[in-house]
């Protein structure tokens, strides 16, 4: 069996501190590109509705215009906007009113 003979490495400059710093900028990389330093995470917020059928509506208001409805047990991006009884969705000018959903669990309201 033939012995393969590897180069002998001299005193790296990524040692001690230099290593720490390097270490140190991959890490917020990584953390800018998952958005915790950029608090992107920890602002998502997502309900579940608990009503049967909920009127989306355009405004807070239980007279405007109708854009949509949702179902028992749907799961749906929101803001954390509540205005006269009604939460907003995120996608637009969309509301529902804020007794029929409830907080998704592990999501921040």
């Amino acid at each position: 069996m033939a012995k393969v003979k590897l180069p002998a490495f001299k005193k790296s400059w990524l040692r001690g501190w230099p290593l720490v710093v390097v270490l140190a900028i991959a890490l917020t990389v990584v953390a800018l590109g998952y958005g915790g330093a950029t608090d992107q995470l920890g602002s998502t917020c997502t309900v579940t509705v608990q009503a049967a059928e909920v009127t989306v509506r355009a405004a807070p208001s239980p007279s405007a215009q109708s854009v949509g409805t949702l179902t028992r047990g749907e799961e749906v991006p929101a803001e954390t906007i509540v205005d006269t009884g009604f939460r907003k969705l995120t996608g637009g000018d969309r509301w529902v009113p804020s007794n029929s959903v409830a907080a998704t669990a592990g999501s921040r309201c």
